[in-house]
């Protein structure tokens, strides 16, 4: 049963290049004493994507990504993907629009039973991620229910939830398929991957620093935390 399982998880073969994935999170009008560690500044991300398209960076889709670990289609000269957790309206109002500007695909990941709260910090609703699905720049993929802490405390019930019920969501209110998940907090284990595969999903995102293709399998793959962006362009292209 192992066996299989790793098999048909498997990256394709003769994947020679190394391509680095970046996560971002909530995007602030500017950074202060009240900034946690995962904000980044809208100067900021304009900053840093300015930085990496001077280092001849070509933005990758996620389904590109998909398509270059699964069936082995080549990329551009140094690619970099990019990502965003939690659906903060923060990415709406202030990182779409520097996003707009450089042309940058990004994957929004959303755990989907919060879409639309307005506690504490805003997520974006229902109409804003269908105008984001719509307009073409931006992937929606789901982050799980309720952005548990930590998958692989939960029980096989729950996890199946989070996993299935998110995907149901998206799927209802978008009206087409989704394929790819981020753990929360990239956090997960074996039986939390075979949980994301049975849920329907192609590939999942864990936040280990390293390029993808050095990745376990497609349910594992890796990704950079944004403060790592320097880190992750040098371990793919600067060696």
């Amino acid at each position: 049963m192992l066996l299989c399982l790793i098999v048909s998880w498997a990256l394709a073969p003769g994947l020679h290049s190394r391509t680095p994935i970046l996560t971002y999170h909530d995007v602030i009008q500017t950074r202060d004493a009240s900034s946690l560690w995962f904000d980044c500044a809208a100067n900021e991300l304009e900053q840093q994507l300015t930085w990496l398209e001077k280092q001849g960076a070509h933005f990758v889709s996620v389904t590109q990504i998909y398509d270059h670990l699964a069936k082995g289609k080549k990329l551009p000269p140094k690619s970099i993907a990019v990502t965003f957790a939690d659906g903060y309206e923060g990415f709406y109002s202030l990182g779409l629009p520097v996003l707009r500007r450089h042309r940058v695909p990004v994957a929004m990941f959303v755990h989907t039973d919060y879409v639309g709260d307005q506690h504490n910090r805003p997520k974006m609703n229902w109409e804003q991620l269908k105008e984001l699905d719509r307009e073409g720049l931006v992937t929606i993929c789901s982050q799980t229910r309720t952005h548990p802490a930590d998958l692989r405390t939960l029980k096989t019930p729950a996890l199946t939830e989070e996993m299935a019920g998110s995907k149901k969501s998206l799927e209802l209110h978008l009206g087409h398929q989704v394929r790819f998940l981020a753990y929360p907090n990239g956090k997960y284990d074996e039986r939390v991957a075979r949980a994301a595969a049975k849920a329907g999903y192609e590939m999942a995102f864990t936040e280990q620093l390293r390029p993808c293709e050095t990745s376990p399998n497609l349910y594992m793959i890796s990704r950079y935390v944004h403060t790592k962006y320097r880190q992750a362009w040098h371990d793919a292209y600067r060696r």
